[in-house]
């Protein structure tokens, strides 16, 4: 029976240890777990300003067969009061901050205790994370209007609706574009509208086809002159019914 405690035979609950003991020693950070999948974390920043870590284990079917190590999805929400971050209301915004890709080897305990050391010290992380300094000297106001901060500039919702907007513009422009084309497909490509003349004389023109041609041809004249018959008939016999109601 071996004696050694879990903790020292996996790595991932013994990393989780660890940041366990960081958040008891330290009152800028929370930990709490629902259990073994999902994680949240609660820092403050040395600006004083708060961030939320939730941590959760993809699913077997999110990930590919071929991956050595599991896969988390770690998300950063920030806020400049406390108050907002637990209420998660309008002045809340989403961060686009990650743990390394050298880092993503690493136990989920190491890896969210890194991330939460990152944020404690987010004014000296800002100095790299350009995304995070612009976090930092927004104010509480104009979060309001932010969605997400990312590499790229802020997101806001009007941003958002706006890309919304272009995407659905963007559909009914190619649904037109397809619909115009397969109109245009219609008009300049009708049966036989290319048709070269000097396919006629081509050897693949054969008897079976002149013949099928032909009856259809002669179908055609036939069911004309009927209708043009039983018109006249039609007609005619208007005629004789007026004359007998004349007589009458």
């Amino acid at each position: 029976m071996n004696s050694k405690p879990m903790s020292k035979q996996n790595p991932t609950k013994r990393s989780l240890e660890l940041l366990k003991d960081i958040a008891r020693e330290n009152d800028w950070l929370t930990f709490r777990s629902n259990d073994d999948e999902k994680f949240y974390l609660t820092v403050n920043g040395e600006s004083r300003r708060w961030y939320y870590i939730s941590a959760r284990k993809s699913k077997i079917e999110d990930y590919s067969p071929f991956a050595e190590k599991e896969i988390w999805n770690i998300n950063v929400r920030g806020a400049a009061q406390k108050y907002d971050l637990i209420r998660n209301n309008k002045f809340n915004a989403d961060l686009c901050i990650n743990t390394g890709r050298k880092s993503r080897g690493l136990p989920i305990g190491d890896r969210l205790a890194s991330l939460a050391l990152s944020l404690r010290n987010d004014r000296r992380t800002a100095m790299s994370i350009p995304l995070l300094a612009q976090f930092i000297v927004c104010k509480r106001e104009f979060l309001e209007e932010i969605i997400v901060f990312q590499d790229e500039g802020i997101m806001t919702e009007i941003d958002i609706n706006e890309n919304f907007q272009n995407f659905l513009d963007f559909e009914e422009m190619t649904q037109e574009q397809e619909y115009e084309e397969e109109q245009s497909y219609i008009v300049e490509n009708p049966p036989f509208m290319d048709f070269d003349e000097h396919f006629l004389d081509s050897p693949l023109i054969d008897e079976e086809f002149w013949e099928e041609l032909n009856n259809r041809r002669l179908a055609d004249e036939v069911e004309k002159e009927n209708l043009e018959n039983q018109g006249n008939y039609i007609l005619d016999w208007e005629r004789e019914d007026d004359k007998n109601h004349e007589k009458k």
